[in-house]
């Protein structure tokens, strides 16, 4: 999987469980400003959430991500549970951990699409998730029977 070293989908996401550092915040910004320096991202290269605005460049790709992870400052890990590619284009399914009123961290699933140039570089990334179900997570609901079983 040539693509996905280039996009540098394990490098870049590979922190883990950051809810373990007690400076979330130092932590954050460092990881942002080291993302943007090593981003293998087009001037150009947009990045969306399906269903909100996109963000178009490297800068405003980290500043939206920056603003993502600051809505949940306590815990925000991920995992990386399947990559596919085919050609230029990279699928990631993911499971994104965020606590919930009651302590707990349940999956989120989220899909992931970035499409490469020639370089390597990513034009498009865009993120696919069920907005209601973090709704429901964070009005206190129970979503463990509402999550697809992965491996």
């Amino acid at each position: 999987m040539v693509v996905v070293e280039q996009v540098g989908t394990q490098k870049c996401w590979g922190a883990g469980d950051i809810g373990r550092n007690e400076e979330v915040g130092p932590f954050f910004a460092g990881a942002l400003l080291e993302y943007r320096r090593q981003l293998p991202a087009q001037p150009r290269a947009v990045y969306q959430n399906v269903g909100m605005p996109a963000f178009t460049g490297p800068d405003a790709i980290v500043e939206n991500m920056a603003g993502q992870f600051s809505m949940f400052p306590e815990t925000y890990a991920f995992e990386i549970v399947k990559l596919a590619s085919d050609g230029p284009v990279v699928l990631t399914e993911c499971l994104d951990y965020i606590r919930a009123p009651d302590g707990s961290k349940p999956a989120i699933p989220v899909m992931g699409t970035f499409v490469v140039d020639d370089d390597g570089k990513i034009t498009r990334w865009t993120d696919y998730f069920d907005l209601n179900l973090i709704m429901k997570l964070l009005q206190g609901e129970d979503i463990s029977g509402l999550v697809p079983a992965t491996g």
